[in-house]
């Protein structure tokens, strides 16, 4: 029996890089071709027919800069190397900047059956502090062109929390979104990366970013407003109309399940250990035509790194940490080992213990990274 994986794919390219982003990418797109041409070798060199693929993700960067022959391509050449599951979900992200209705036909007819548009915003005026290509005009259309084309999986991407963000302003962004009726939302809170020009922007006192308490009520509006229209707050940053619409290919990094990552900056895991490429489309087009693997670096997971990881993937979730599994996997009861912590957890009203599981409030969610340091600490 096959072990069921997944498979991730880096697009490292983008018109214009946006203020918040610290994903690996490039402006020049003269390198497309060269780059598809290295990541089908790739792929084949770590062909591996007895893992069942069930979902693949086009991430990037900018995924929709391609031609849906070269996605066509890819993705012929993971089926030619790998057991691919006939119900596998293949999602594909979008700029809505970079689109059209014929374009979303095409990835309908490679094989793209999920799509996870970078809406961002329907403010034209966060757009641009983002440094977004597209307007708000073309997000609405990206969505109205997705529908036509076929596609009834989509997700919707917006960011909140921006240095002049409020309340009424998120929420006019959301209540925009629920009325185009998409099946899944991203909803992500904005963080300021080192080395980005958000934070750039930041050390020189142009921006000054919103307050911890500003965010969590954000945070919690958002949770709110969604539960109200119907959706599930399945995970700290997203939310469903149901447990079918939910995202299965993030669900599995949230499981820890294995998972394959091609290209340049990839990462990639086995249960015991992760490997990354090479951060450096250059340096990760030599090696692949030098006949090697591009691997930067890789690192054999620890049991306490496992369980840290576990505690803090498992507690953005809905469902929470399994503690039973945790029991078998690390030999030792999660409720003895944690008892001071879970103690004052449950006591606060920030988690709950049900039914075998220990999960998080919304109130606890949204102290989820105080919660996980704790753990952390007395797991150090």
């Amino acid at each position: 029996m096959c072990d069921q994986t997944s498979i991730y794919i880096h697009i490292p390219f983008c018109v214009k890089k946006c203020v918040y982003c610290d994903f690996y990418s490039k402006t020049d797109l003269s390198l497309i071709p060269g780059y598809i041409n290295a990541l089908q070798k790739e792929i084949e060199k770590r062909s591996g027919l007895k893992d069942a693929i069930d979902t693949i993700y086009f991430g990037g960067g900018t995924p929709s800069l391609l031609s849906a022959k070269e996605v066509e391509t890819l993705l012929q050449t993971i089926g030619d190397c790998f057991s691919v599951a006939s119900d596998v979900e293949v999602t594909f992200e979008v700029n809505p900047g970079t689109v059209d209705l014929n374009y979303f036909r095409e990835l309908k007819n490679v094989g793209i059956n999920r799509l996870s548009i970078g809406v961002q915003s329907f403010d034209d005026d966060k757009l641009k502090f983002l440094n977004r290509i597209h307007t708000a005009g073309q997000a609405r259309n990206a969505i109205d062109y997705a529908g036509k084309a076929g596609f009834d999986n989509i997700s919707m991407d917006l960011i909140y929390g921006i240095p002049f963000e409020t309340k009424t302003a998120w929420l006019k962004d959301l209540k925009t979104a629920v009325t185009l009726m998409p099946p899944h939302l991203s909803c992500y809170m904005l963080t300021i990366e080192s080395g980005t020009p958000l934070h750039e922007q930041l050390k020189k006192g142009v921006i000054r970013p919103l307050g911890t308490s500003d965010m969590t009520v954000l945070f919690k509006q958002t949770s709110q407003f969604l539960g109200e229209a119907g959706y599930d707050h399945y995970e700290i940053s997203n939310f469903s109309k149901g447990r079918q619409n939910r995202s299965k290919h993030n669900s599995k990094y949230w499981d820890m399940i294995p998972y394959y990552g091609f290209g340049a900056a990839a990462h990639s895991y086995d249960k015991k250990t992760r490997s990354w490429n090479y951060r450096s489309i250059d340096a990760y087009i030599k090696d692949i035509c030098s006949g090697r693997l591009p691997v930067e670096d890789r690192e054999t997971l620890t049991s306490r790194q496992t369980m840290i990881e576990m505690i803090m993937l498992r507690l953005r979730t809905l469902e929470g940490l399994d503690l039973k599994k945790f029991t078998t996997l690390f030999c030792v009861s999660f409720e003895t080992r944690f008892k001071d912590i879970l103690d004052h957890i449950l006591e606060s009203s920030f988690g709950s213990v049900k039914d075998g599981r220990f999960a998080l409030t919304l109130e606890g969610r949204a102290h989820l990274d105080s919660i996980v340091e704790a753990f952390a600490e007395k797991i150090l």
